[in-house]
């Protein structure tokens, strides 16, 4: 028997066609294509992920079109910026931009949910889904891994928001961060979520891309808010179908019947004209996006759109979304929902403020800045950083947690660079005269590194080797102990209590920074925010009450004085006051509000809140285990009262002498004559002594 082997022959391609025809498809540009024109082209909406589950058309929703382009490889757009109703399209984009990114291998991608659970979700309940439907598309996939997915080109990273780990050790081109205002404000001590993200495509310039979308919440402490007031803030303008006037749909103009009025001749807009309005220029319509900001940078893109906007037949209707602006006009628990998920705006809810130009009428004219009261018998400091200086304040504690602000420095320096730090310690080494002549020294200091807490850290560890230790200080009555701490704010919605010791947890050696071993302790801002505001409220409160009543208002019953200097009506630019706080410290002390709906504690965009910050953190100081001024017994406040406070002699008093030395007590000055001593008539009627009252 002979083995034919002939019917076993098969063909084989010609090597070098195959070869040059590889060469030539590789060296092919790809063709100029939009994310819309992809998503027309190839996304399928699978069933249950979607409304209408089926073939996708940018025509049926024509505002999301513009807004796509955007995230183009051609387009100019670096970050774009969507505020946005609920369910109005937001999330589509992304999964389309990132088909697009897949199918092109442009390069790798980041999608960021806020916690892994909606992490999960998107990838299981959008992408897989829409991905199934696509076979080209699944095929270029080389893992089936839920949260990471190879490509030609590139990687997709589905992550959250929430954990450092997920931050860290990604270099990605293409970012995109839904829910934005769910992220955390600081993440591992590094800053906002949204800014590490966009650290991630750092490396690649202006060839980067950002989307971000999200329904704001907070007015005030929205991310999607900020970053859309910092892009074009487009508009989508409409033609009325009647007269034609350009407009856009505004809330006002909603009438109760869920029709519109025409912003110029009050034509009546009925919601079953939609299709014919919201077609957009170029495709047979005459809406656009029109930017109202036009000073903003070329790059960044921002939009608004709310409920009024969604296609004809998804979303709410026109006439529900006059009911429900009814009703949350009726019920004001509701409003926060309505301008959030429906309008799109931010909400300004009821708040807990404080008064700049009310609270600055506390200070106590007579007394000066740097003059310790008899009853201070303990001092703290609390440092805050920022890129060219370092702002201290530093508080006097007395019998019942009755505090006051002694002084308040700002020292220039940059913390990026150790030797500046040589001015901040010699300030911290100091002491302070009390009305009875004695040396003080600073018994805690707390130090916020901010976005330098590595180089904070740095300088602990030469002060005192771990954060929490002591060191010992020379003054004119010998040795005192100096506790310094390296602390950290907690940036929850409520603190559990003021001072939080560092975690004794075990970190792997990637993450053991030197903070971490020298140790971060914890403060419950929020807390002490609350303690802050309350003594500022009930002091405006009595002093009204004592004003209302003419009688003379008890000082000693305040929880938090203040120094007033000359005392002057109004701060003098040509002729300013050195023994009085500034008018910026007012400001920025009570900067900040509390968001009762929310429970966050908000600071406007732009305002400084160093004095807010340095007062807490000497607050904290005065808490923390160096000193637990809300457990001293009366044997250690009478030990100090013995130390700081003697008895008065009056045939053997000290001579006068400056309130404040600000250097090491072995190389400190000749004494001055001060005004800190004398004794002068209120305008209240009480008797004061040593500048404060008795």
């Amino acid at each position: 028997m002979t083995l034919d082997a002939h019917g076993l022959d098969v063909q084989i391609a010609d090597a070098v066609a195959t070869v040059c025809d590889a060469w030539s498809r590789a060296w092919e540009l790809p063709p100029v294509l939009t994310v819309s024109e992809h998503a027309d082209r190839t996304r399928i909406i699978a069933k249950g992920s979607g409304a209408e589950p089926g073939k996708w058309r940018t025509a049926r929703h024509p505002m999301l079109r513009e807004i796509m382009d955007c995230l183009s490889d051609h387009s100019p757009v670096q970050v774009v910026d969507f505020m946005k109703s609920a369910q109005i399209g937001a999330t589509e984009i992304g999964i389309n931009w990132t088909n697009y990114v897949i199918d092109r291998g442009a390069d790798s991608m980041i999608v960021a949910q806020p916690v892994k659970d909606l992490s999960r979700s998107w990838a299981t309940s959008k992408f897989d889904p829409a991905v199934m439907e696509m076979p080209e598309l699944l095929a270029k996939l080389s893992t089936d891994n839920t949260l990471e997915k190879r490509y030609p080109g590139g990687t997709l990273w589905v992550i959250w928001a929430n954990s450092s780990k997920q931050l860290r050790q990604r270099t990605a081109r293409y970012i995109f961060m839904d829910e934005v205002d769910e992220y955390p404000r600081d993440v591992g001590g590094q800053g906002p979520a949204v800014q590490q993200l966009a650290a991630r495509a750092m490396s690649y310039g202006d060839r980067a891309k950002i989307y971000r979308a999200c329904t704001p919440t907070i007015a005030g402490a929205s991310a999607i808010e900020e970053g859309h007031a910092e892009g074009d803030q487009s508009v989508y303008v409409v033609q009325c179908p009647h007269c034609g006037a350009e407009q856009t749909l505004e809330i006002e103009r909603l009438q109760p019947d869920g029709t519109f009025a025409c912003a110029q001749s009050g034509c009546v807009i009925e919601e079953h004209q939609k299709p014919e309005m919201f077609a957009e220029r170029g495709y047979g319509g005459t809406a656009y996006w029109k930017r109202t900001n036009l000073g903003a940078p070329p790059h960044h893109r921002s939009f608004h759109a709310w409920a009024a906007y969604a296609p004809l037949g998804l979303g709410l209707s026109w006439k529900q979304i006059a009911d429900m602006r009814e009703e949350a006009e009726r019920d004001p628990t509701k409003m926060a929902g309505f301008r959030n998920l429906v309008l799109g705006l931010t909400y300004e809810g009821e708040r807990q403020e404080q008064d700049a130009e009310e609270v600055a009428k506390l200070a106590e004219p007579g007394v000066n800045l740097g003059t310790v009261p008899a009853w201070a018998l303990v001092l703290s400091a609390g440092v805050d950083f920022q890129h060219d200086r370092a702002e201290v304040e530093i508080i006097g504690t007395g019998r019942g947690q009755r505090r006051a602000v002694i002084d308040y420095a700002v020292i220039d320096l940059d913390p990026t660079i150790p030797d500046d730090y040589a001015a901040l310690d010699e300030y911290l080494q100091g002491t302070w005269k009390n009305t009875r002549g004695v040396d003080m020294p600073i018994t805690a200091a707390a130090l916020d590194g901010g976005n330098w807490t590595e180089m904070v850290a740095q300088f602990v560890k030469r002060m005192v080797g771990t954060s929490g230790s002591a060191r010992l200080l020379k003054t004119s009555r010998g040795h005192a102990r100096q506790t310094i701490y390296l602390v950290r704010g907690r940036n929850e919605r409520k603190s559990e209590r003021a001072v939080y010791r560092p975690s004794k947890t075990e970190v792997n050696q990637r993450e053991k920074t030197l903070a971490r071993s020298v140790g971060v302790w914890g403060v419950g801002t929020s807390v002490l925010k609350h303690m802050v505001y309350g003594w500022l409220n009930a002091a405006l409160t009595t002093k009204k009450q004592a004003e209302e009543g003419g009688e003379p208002e008890d000082l000693t019953a305040r929880m938090l004085r203040f120094p007033g200097g000359r005392g002057d009506d109004k701060s003098d630019p040509l002729n300013p006051d050195p023994n009085a706080l500034k008018e910026a410290y007012w400001k920025g002390l009570t900067c900040e509000y509390y968001d009762k709906e929310t429970g966050y504690w908000i600071k406007p965009k732009g305002a400084r809140n160093e004095p807010l910050d340095c007062t807490i953190y000497a607050v904290w100081a005065s808490l923390a285990p160096a000193i637990k001024a809300d457990a001293m017994r009366d044997s250690q406040w009478e030990a100090l009262e013995a130390i700081y406070c003697p008895a008065v002699d009056l045939f053997n008093q000290p001579p006068p002498s400056d309130s404040r030395e600000t250097q090491p007590a072995a190389l400190a000055p000749a004494t001055r004559p001060s005004d800190s001593r004398e004794t002068r008539r209120r305008p209240g009627g009480f008797d004061t002594k040593d500048g404060w009252p008795l």
